[in-house]
């Protein structure tokens, strides 16, 4: 696609967008990761728009390539002296290239490398990729204190939102935000907000589903997504023969999200091996479909199960694994969808996925959610507040002693004793 293009493309501002944008004059690399159609791509032009109408950067001087184009391939595989030459570096004003899908080019990261020592004062660059796996093994050390990684997810509510152009809700949603409370939102607004929330939970946060109106549509979109992930990350990228054994496992993943994984288990119940079963587990942590939470242990090891929880960060991906589309109060599962929505506002909220974890005892005493950064935090979801029984949490808070403990939930706001209840289609 050239930038002329891109220049009248509609591009919907992302959170991460300004944060990016902090970047742009510096001379590190710009990596961009996540899932397949999580908006990487879109992401890329919204930067280019900026540079063309905001910065005033001459067409000219903008180039974008498509790593699994053939074409566009060959040429990044031929080494910085190749590009360097494409672009006219030193030539006229600062080039910036956008490269998407990077993963797919032989050899990238030495030629990325010798880019950024050479040119990051008259090159900035930007590359997109779908594997962590692979591009942490290959620009661990070639690219070191040279690249700002920005992990890239499905939607947040607030940004399906603003994709859904309802300007209203998108306003009264951002006066609020996960740790903090606001009065003046309407009872009205409220209740249009959670009937929203409830499609979200349903169809999730895939960019180009929250784009499409029909129902029907939306699970074909992410039936492809789905099928496209495996077909190209999965059995083309990594060469993995078992693909039978794969999507049971990531259907088990997606029944169980939420519950306490014992391996072993794991493996008995779909029939392969322990080993495949942690491989498979692995490739959806590092293609960004799910995540495995450990638990927290604080001070008292000897009482806490360790072994992890898989979340997925899109409850429409979970959705279509276990082909189940029903609104929240009409699911048996809805306390899940509910958790899933939770995590991935708590993705967030945090600089590193690993602050996230969960609490239980062998006795069976849990809390769903511990931030463990600088603060220790605590959410405990529940779709009626009601349900919530401040007793069981009293043993958690006296050992721990959390900074807040928030019961994340659909129907209440407000502060009593050392719990705090927060709406979620607020957060």
């Amino acid at each position: 696609m050239d930038t002329a293009e891109i220049y009248s493309k509609k591009i919907y501002k992302r959170e991460q967008f300004d944060g990016i944008m902090k970047w742009v004059d510096d001379r590190e690399l710009i990596l961009l990761v996540g899932s397949r159609q999580t908006g990487k791509t879109s992401l890329m032009y919204g930067i280019i728009q900026n540079l063309l109408k905001t910065r005033k950067v001459e067409k000219e001087d903008i180039f974008f390539f498509d790593a699994e184009s053939i074409n566009d391939a060959d040429l990044l595989g031929r080494g910085h002296e190749e590009i360097a030459s494409y672009i006219g570096a030193g030539r006229g004003g600062k080039k910036y290239i956008f490269i998407d899908e990077i993963h797919y080019v032989k050899n990238i990261d030495r030629t990325l490398k010798v880019l950024v020592d050479h040119y990051g004062d008259r090159i900035k660059i930007f590359a997109s990729g779908s594997s962590s796996i692979e591009i942490n093994k290959r620009f661990r050390e070639s690219m070191a204190g040279r690249k700002i990684v920005f992990e890239i997810y499905p939607l947040t509510f607030g940004e399906y939102l603003e994709f859904s152009e309802n300007d209203q809700l998108y306003k009264a949603h951002a006066q609020s935000s996960l740790l903090k409370f606001h009065d003046k939102i309407s009872g009205e607004t409220k209740r249009l907000l959670a009937k929203e929330f409830d499609r979200y939970c349903v169809f999730g946060g895939y960019p180009r589903v929250v784009l499409e109106k029909d129902g029907e549509k939306k699970k074909k979109i992410l039936e492809g997504i789905y099928t496209s992930y495996v077909r190209k990350d999965i059995a083309s990228f990594f060469k993995m023969e078992d693909i039978e054994g794969f999507n049971k496992l990531v259907k088990y993943a997606a029944i169980n999200s939420g519950q306490i994984l014992n391996y072993e288990s794991v493996s008995r119940d779909i029939g392969i091996v322990r080993k495949k079963t942690e491989l498979y587990l692995q490739m959806l942590e590092n293609t960004y479909v799910a995540a495995r939470l450990r638990p927290f242990f604080g001070n008292k090891t000897s009482e806490i199960i360790k072994m992890p929880k898989v979340y997925f960060f899109d409850n429409g991906m979970r959705n279509i694994i276990i082909n189940s589309f029903k609104n929240q109060d009409e699911r048996v599962d809805s306390g899940v969808v509910l958790e899933t929505a939770a995590f991935r506002t708590l993705v967030k909220n945090v600089e590193n996925i690993g602050q996230i974890k969960y609490w239980r005892t062998k006795t069976g005493n849990e809390v769903d959610f511990i931030l463990d950064g600088q603060k220790l935090i605590a959410f405990e979801c529940k779709r009626k507040s009601a349900a919530f029984s401040a007793g069981k949490y009293g043993d958690f808070i006296e050992k721990y002693k959390p900074s807040d403990f928030y019961v994340l939930n659909l129907d209440r706001e407000g502060v009593e004793k050392h719990f705090k209840y927060k709406q979620l289609f607020l957060a």
